[in-house]
Protein backbone atom coordinates (compact mmCIF):
# COMPACT_ATOMS: atom_id res chain seq x y z
CA UNK A 1 0.00 0.00 0.00
CA UNK A 2 1.60 3.31 -1.08
CA UNK A 3 2.46 6.25 1.16
CA UNK A 4 0.62 9.53 0.55
CA UNK A 5 1.84 13.04 1.35
CA UNK A 6 -0.38 15.01 3.72
CA UNK A 7 -0.17 18.28 5.64
CA UNK A 8 -1.72 19.28 8.96
CA UNK A 9 -4.21 22.03 8.16
CA UNK A 10 -5.91 22.25 11.56
CA UNK A 11 -5.24 21.20 15.15
CA UNK A 12 -8.06 21.17 17.71
CA UNK A 13 -7.50 20.82 21.46
CA UNK A 14 -10.50 18.65 22.33
CA UNK A 15 -9.70 18.11 26.03
CA UNK A 16 -6.68 18.94 28.22
CA UNK A 17 -5.05 15.71 26.96
CA UNK A 18 -6.55 15.12 23.49
CA UNK A 19 -5.83 16.80 20.16
CA UNK A 20 -7.47 16.23 16.79
CA UNK A 21 -5.43 16.63 13.62
CA UNK A 22 -7.01 17.42 10.25
CA UNK A 23 -4.86 16.34 7.31
CA UNK A 24 -5.15 17.54 3.72
CA UNK A 25 -3.71 15.57 0.81
CA UNK A 26 -0.89 17.08 -1.23
CA UNK A 27 -2.01 19.10 -4.26
CA UNK A 28 -3.24 16.63 -6.84
CA UNK A 29 -3.27 13.83 -4.29
CA UNK A 30 -6.11 11.33 -4.11
CA UNK A 31 -8.88 11.51 -1.50
CA UNK A 32 -8.22 8.66 0.91
CA UNK A 33 -11.51 6.99 1.79
CA UNK A 34 -12.10 5.01 4.96
CA UNK A 35 -14.75 3.31 7.07
CA UNK A 36 -15.76 3.94 10.70
CA UNK A 37 -13.44 1.91 12.93
CA UNK A 38 -10.51 1.83 10.53
CA UNK A 39 -7.11 3.33 11.29
CA UNK A 40 -4.37 5.34 9.62
CA UNK A 41 -0.74 4.31 9.41
CA UNK A 42 1.32 7.49 9.73
CA UNK A 43 5.01 8.36 9.51
CA UNK A 44 6.94 11.51 10.27
CA UNK A 45 9.55 11.62 7.45
CA UNK A 46 12.01 13.39 9.78
CA UNK A 47 11.96 10.63 12.40
CA UNK A 48 14.98 8.33 12.42
CA UNK A 49 14.74 5.41 12.42
CA UNK A 50 11.41 5.42 10.59
CA UNK A 51 8.47 4.49 12.80
CA UNK A 52 4.87 3.62 11.98
CA UNK A 53 2.11 5.19 14.11
CA UNK A 54 -1.44 3.82 14.16
CA UNK A 55 -4.46 6.02 14.89
CA UNK A 56 -8.19 5.34 14.48
CA UNK A 57 -10.11 7.75 12.28
CA UNK A 58 -12.15 10.18 14.36
CA UNK A 59 -14.02 11.65 11.39
CA UNK A 60 -15.12 10.55 7.94
CA UNK A 61 -12.89 11.66 5.03
CA UNK A 62 -15.98 11.94 2.83
CA UNK A 63 -17.22 14.79 5.04
CA UNK A 64 -14.75 17.41 3.78
CA UNK A 65 -11.94 15.57 2.02
CA UNK A 66 -9.70 15.71 5.10
CA UNK A 67 -8.37 12.84 7.16
CA UNK A 68 -8.99 13.26 10.86
CA UNK A 69 -7.54 11.44 13.86
CA UNK A 70 -7.27 12.22 17.56
CA UNK A 71 -4.23 11.70 19.80
CA UNK A 72 -4.10 11.43 23.58
CA UNK A 73 -0.94 12.64 25.29
CA UNK A 74 0.82 9.51 26.55
CA UNK A 75 4.43 10.28 27.37
CA UNK A 76 7.51 11.30 25.43
CA UNK A 77 7.16 8.87 22.51
CA UNK A 78 3.79 10.08 21.28
CA UNK A 79 4.73 13.70 21.99
CA UNK A 80 6.37 13.82 18.55
CA UNK A 81 2.92 13.48 17.01
CA UNK A 82 0.89 15.23 19.71
CA UNK A 83 3.04 18.39 19.60
CA UNK A 84 3.20 18.71 15.81
CA UNK A 85 2.00 22.17 14.66
CA UNK A 86 -0.21 23.17 11.77
CA UNK A 87 1.78 22.98 8.52
CA UNK A 88 3.70 19.83 9.46
CA UNK A 89 4.14 17.37 6.58
CA UNK A 90 3.63 13.64 7.18
CA UNK A 91 3.01 10.59 5.02
CA UNK A 92 0.10 8.18 5.55
CA UNK A 93 -1.31 5.00 4.11
CA UNK A 94 -4.99 4.79 3.21
CA UNK A 95 -7.26 3.82 6.12
CA UNK A 96 -7.35 0.07 6.76
CA UNK A 97 -8.30 -2.48 9.39
CA UNK A 98 -10.83 -5.25 9.99
CA UNK A 99 -12.59 -3.48 12.88
CA UNK A 100 -15.41 -1.68 11.08
CA UNK A 101 -18.37 -0.20 12.95
CA UNK A 102 -21.47 -0.73 10.87
CA UNK A 103 -25.10 -1.76 11.17
CA UNK A 104 -27.81 -3.05 8.86
CA UNK A 105 -30.97 -1.00 8.32
CA UNK A 106 -33.12 -1.20 11.44
CA UNK A 107 -30.43 -2.92 13.50
CA UNK A 108 -30.00 -1.51 17.03
CA UNK A 109 -26.42 -0.75 18.07
CA UNK A 110 -24.77 -0.39 21.46
CA UNK A 111 -21.34 1.26 21.64
CA UNK A 112 -19.16 0.99 24.77
CA UNK A 113 -15.98 3.08 24.94
CA UNK A 114 -13.39 4.07 27.49
CA UNK A 115 -11.06 7.04 27.10
CA UNK A 116 -9.90 7.62 23.55
CA UNK A 117 -11.72 4.44 22.50
CA UNK A 118 -14.55 6.83 21.63
CA UNK A 119 -12.82 7.88 18.37
CA UNK A 120 -14.13 5.15 16.00
CA UNK A 121 -17.61 5.55 17.45
CA UNK A 122 -17.62 9.28 16.75
CA UNK A 123 -16.78 8.44 13.13
CA UNK A 124 -19.66 5.95 12.96
CA UNK A 125 -22.11 8.48 14.40
CA UNK A 126 -20.93 11.20 12.03
CA UNK A 127 -21.47 8.91 9.04
CA UNK A 128 -24.88 7.95 10.44
CA UNK A 129 -25.86 11.64 10.64
CA UNK A 130 -24.65 12.26 7.09
CA UNK A 131 -26.74 9.34 5.83
CA UNK A 132 -29.82 10.44 7.80
CA UNK A 133 -30.08 7.12 9.69
CA UNK A 134 -32.47 7.16 12.65
CA UNK A 135 -32.11 3.61 13.98
CA UNK A 136 -31.54 3.31 17.75
CA UNK A 137 -28.00 3.71 19.07
CA UNK A 138 -26.78 3.70 22.67
CA UNK A 139 -23.35 5.17 23.36
CA UNK A 140 -21.69 4.56 26.73
CA UNK A 141 -18.45 6.46 27.36
CA UNK A 142 -16.33 6.01 30.48
CA UNK A 143 -13.62 8.45 31.53
CA UNK A 144 -11.78 9.26 34.75
CA UNK A 145 -13.31 12.72 34.93
CA UNK A 146 -15.65 14.98 32.94
CA UNK A 147 -12.72 16.91 31.49
CA UNK A 148 -11.61 13.70 29.73
CA UNK A 149 -14.96 12.94 28.08
CA UNK A 150 -13.60 13.32 24.56
CA UNK A 151 -16.14 14.89 22.14
CA UNK A 152 -18.56 15.13 25.08
CA UNK A 153 -20.17 18.47 24.20
CA UNK A 154 -20.53 17.51 20.54
CA UNK A 155 -22.04 14.12 21.31
CA UNK A 156 -24.45 15.63 23.83
CA UNK A 157 -25.58 18.12 21.17
CA UNK A 158 -26.07 15.33 18.63
CA UNK A 159 -28.13 13.34 21.16
CA UNK A 160 -30.30 16.40 21.83
CA UNK A 161 -31.04 16.62 18.10
CA UNK A 162 -31.59 12.89 17.54
CA UNK A 163 -34.11 11.05 19.73
CA UNK A 164 -32.71 7.70 18.53
CA UNK A 165 -29.24 8.46 19.94
CA UNK A 166 -28.84 7.74 23.65
CA UNK A 167 -25.55 9.20 24.92
CA UNK A 168 -24.61 7.95 28.39
CA UNK A 169 -21.29 9.35 29.65
CA UNK A 170 -20.03 8.23 33.06
CA UNK A 171 -16.93 8.85 35.13
CA UNK A 172 -14.87 6.58 37.34
CA UNK A 173 -13.17 9.33 39.37
CA UNK A 174 -14.38 11.38 42.33
CA UNK A 175 -15.05 14.77 40.68
CA UNK A 176 -17.54 16.36 43.08
CA UNK A 177 -19.12 18.59 40.40
CA UNK A 178 -20.19 15.65 38.24
CA UNK A 179 -23.88 14.81 38.69
CA UNK A 180 -24.12 12.05 36.10
CA UNK A 181 -23.56 8.28 36.34
CA UNK A 182 -20.42 7.01 38.06
CA UNK A 183 -18.47 3.79 38.22
CA UNK A 184 -17.49 1.03 35.84
CA UNK A 185 -19.72 -0.06 33.01
CA UNK A 186 -21.60 -3.13 34.25
CA UNK A 187 -24.80 -5.08 33.64
CA UNK A 188 -26.92 -2.58 35.57
CA UNK A 189 -25.68 0.28 33.38
CA UNK A 190 -26.12 -1.67 30.13
CA UNK A 191 -29.49 -3.26 30.88
CA UNK A 192 -31.68 -0.36 29.57
CA UNK A 193 -29.92 -0.61 26.19
CA UNK A 194 -30.34 -4.37 25.88
CA UNK A 195 -34.08 -4.96 26.09
CA UNK A 196 -33.81 -7.27 23.05
CA UNK A 197 -30.20 -8.49 23.27
CA UNK A 198 -30.43 -11.07 20.49
CA UNK A 199 -30.93 -8.29 17.92
CA UNK A 200 -28.32 -5.85 19.19
CA UNK A 201 -24.91 -5.34 17.63
CA UNK A 202 -22.54 -4.59 20.52
CA UNK A 203 -19.16 -2.89 20.03
CA UNK A 204 -16.53 -2.23 22.71
CA UNK A 205 -13.38 -0.17 22.23
CA UNK A 206 -10.71 0.92 24.71
CA UNK A 207 -8.10 -0.59 27.04
CA UNK A 208 -8.13 -4.38 27.21
CA UNK A 209 -9.57 -4.77 30.74
CA UNK A 210 -12.42 -2.38 29.96
CA UNK A 211 -13.27 -4.16 26.71
CA UNK A 212 -13.28 -7.58 28.37
CA UNK A 213 -15.52 -6.35 31.19
CA UNK A 214 -17.95 -4.68 28.76
CA UNK A 215 -18.18 -7.79 26.59
CA UNK A 216 -18.68 -9.99 29.65
CA UNK A 217 -21.52 -7.74 30.81
CA UNK A 218 -23.12 -7.86 27.35
CA UNK A 219 -22.83 -11.65 27.33
CA UNK A 220 -24.41 -11.88 30.77
CA UNK A 221 -27.37 -9.88 29.45
CA UNK A 222 -27.84 -12.21 26.49
CA UNK A 223 -25.97 -10.65 23.55
CA UNK A 224 -24.83 -13.57 21.32
CA UNK A 225 -21.09 -14.06 20.86
CA UNK A 226 -21.19 -13.32 17.14
CA UNK A 227 -22.80 -9.94 17.86
CA UNK A 228 -20.13 -8.81 20.33
CA UNK A 229 -17.21 -7.05 18.59
CA UNK A 230 -14.07 -5.52 20.03
CA UNK A 231 -11.06 -3.28 19.50
CA UNK A 232 -8.62 -3.24 22.42
CA UNK A 233 -5.07 -2.16 23.21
Amino acid sequence: MPWNDVTIVRVVQETPVDRTFHLAPAPGGALLEGLPGQYLVLRDPTEEPARDWYFSLSGMPSKDGLLRFTVRARGEAVARIYDAPQGTAWVVKAPAGAFVVTAAEGEPVVLAAAGSGITPFRTFLEQRRTDGVQDPVWLFHCARGPQELLFGAELAAWAAEEPALNYRPRITGDDVAWDGPRGRLDTDALRPALADPAKVKFYACGPGPFVEAALDAAAALGVPEDRRLREAW
